[in-house]
């Protein structure tokens, strides 16, 4: 029989992933004095109440990125912090293509192990307050704090967590094993990735935005070689060398290109940072 609810999973002490039906996954981290939602998924749940599940201390809601499938949970809550970078992108949530894209990973499996509709979609015109959330920034829920740092890349305003309790890096859509460079050129995405680089030895495991897609309900962490495979795919794009074995041509004149362990979407005309996209 299928789930009726998002599936809960403690992935560490205080730490939990949420799916959303297969199509989102949102973390919960808790602390002695205060606790953090990370994302809010595509809103088809009430999170509210989940949370009351989980914990009774006050917390605080911050986005990884601006993309709907992230967002969609927003109308919860009076305020959020977000990066300057994304909030137009939040603003302007389209409800009928987050209802395609439930609809979509529904027909890719999700439908196979979650009992949901995309007509659960709730529809708001009233925003949270957005609080700007810049490199650096440290929530301190009490006994444990996660240090932001920004990676463009996926957009504009993309952002990691580090847990310093968990060791575990919630990293949005930034870095993972399908990583869609959507709000940069490949070189401003390379920067993103040597950053991340940069911060290996503060996590020990990298939870993304999308444990259990669609009908496959697990909940792994991503290889460790994830963000190396992206810098060595930029660097092979920014140099030319890049087999055309390794390309597939994808929906609007975008292009994957595939190294290790990674597949990462891009648009070809859009390459150093004085490009623009086609």
């Amino acid at each position: 029989m299928a789930m009726k609810q998002p599936f809960i999973i403690e992935i560490a002490k205080d730490t939990y992933a949420v799916n959303e039906y297969g199509l989102s996954t949102m973390y919960v981290v808790i602390g002695q004095e205060r606790a953090l939602l990370i994302d809010t998924a595509c809103g088809l749940s009430d999170i509210p109440a989940m949370m009351a599940k989980l914990t009774d201390l006050p917390y605080d809601v911050v986005l990884t990125h601006g993309h709907l499938d992230h967002v969609g949970g927003i109308y919860w809550f009076p305020k959020i912090y977000v990066n300057r970078g994304d909030w137009d992108m939040v603003r302007s949530v389209d409800f009928e293509r987050l209802r395609a894209f439930c609809d979509r990973l529904g027909h890719e499996g999700g439908y196979d192990v979650f009992d949901y509709s995309p007509e659960m979609v709730h529809e708001f015109t009233e925003f949270p307050e957005f609080l700007d959330i810049e490199d650096g920034f440290v929530f301190d829920l009490g006994g444990r704090k996660l240090t932001v740092r920004t990676v463009a890349g996926h957009t504009k305003g993309g952002l990691v967590l580090l847990d310093d309790q968990s060791r575990i890096m919630f990293s949005g859509d930034c870095v993972n094993t399908n990583t869609l460079v959507y709000g940069t050129s490949i070189n401003g995405a390379l920067q993103g990735f040597l950053k991340v680089r940069s911060l290996r030895s503060a996590y020990d495991q990298n939870y993304s935005g999308h444990v259990g897609y669609a009908g496959s309900p697990n909940c792994f962490s991503q290889p460790e070689s994830v963000p190396e495979d992206l810098i060595a795919l930029c660097t092979e794009i920014l140099q030319g060398k890049l087999d055309p074995a390794q390309e597939e041509q994808v929906d609007g004149g975008r292009v994957a290109s595939y190294y290790g362990a990674v597949r990462m979407v891009y648009d070809p005309a859009w390459i150093i940072d004085d490009g623009a996209p086609s």
